[in-house]
């Protein structure tokens, strides 16, 4: 086995283990809210159905968690054609109606064409991201998705940008700590939402921009060849 190769193995069991991790914990933590609102709601109808619905999805998420983890015991990916836009659209159907209460989505998903991708991944990579952006809205604001194909170098790129109109970082904040492991500003956070969609992306030839300023939101832009590129043609 070459080292290239061995590399490669590495980081996506890392990125395996990453992913576990941060699903597990985000599991946990909606069962804990779920415990710590049942004395004072379960008498609820509404309350009552939606605990329902969140043991269900719950439920579902940990096999899907422990099937997949038996599938990548040598840390495999998966690549087949997957359709963005049907993973993006499909994800802020799956939000918590809690978190988009006070939220203005805008969609806005442009023609794409089917990229060569792990759905389990790029799920979770996405998921991230629209999460922190929701996060970071606590009083309300706009959640926006959009999605286009632009030409880098020759050659197509789908562009998908995650905007919000929240808290935002500090420039030095996104350069010193924003994609490290275990650095996190959520009280109950790990740290590794970020770090993990960072290494999915790079895993499927792409990458991931950040624009940001305190108090005036935070636009995640991430780039990902049509078809699979040579390693000289990554993006730039």
């Amino acid at each position: 086995m070459t080292r290239k190769r061995k590399d490669s193995q590495n980081t996506v069991g890392q990125t395996v283990d990453s992913v576990i991790v941060h699903d597990m914990k985000n599991l946990a933590f909606r069962l804990s809210a779920l415990l710590q609102n049942m004395d004072d709601n379960y008498e609820n109808p509404l309350f009552k159905k939606s605990m329902l619905d969140v043991l269900g999805d719950t439920i579902r998420k940990m096999n899907d968690i422990v099937k997949r983890f038996k599938e990548q015991q040598q840390h495999v990916m998966v690549k087949v054609r997957v359709d963005l836009n049907q993973i993006l659209a499909g994800l802020l159907d799956a939000l918590p109606s809690g978190r988009t209460r006070n939220l203005k989505i805008e969609l806005s998903l442009g023609e794409m064409p089917l990229l060569w991708g792990d759905t389990f991944y790029l799920q979770n990579a996405f998921q991230s991201l629209i999460e922190n952006a929701a996060e970071a809205m606590p009083e309300g604001g706009t959640l926006g998705i959009k999605t286009k194909v632009l030409r880098r170098r020759k050659k197509p790129w789908v562009i998908v940008e995650i905007s919000d109109t929240g808290i935002g970082m500090s420039q030095g904040f996104m350069e010193s700590k924003l994609f490290r492991p275990f650095i996190t500003t959520k009280e109950n956070g790990l740290g590794l939402g970020l770090f993990t969609s960072q290494q999915i992306f790079a895993l499927h030839h792409g990458k991931i921009e950040v624009e940001s300023s305190p108090n005036e939101g935070t636009t995640f832009r991430i780039v990902l060849p049509v078809d699979l590129p040579s390693e000289e043609n990554a993006p730039t």
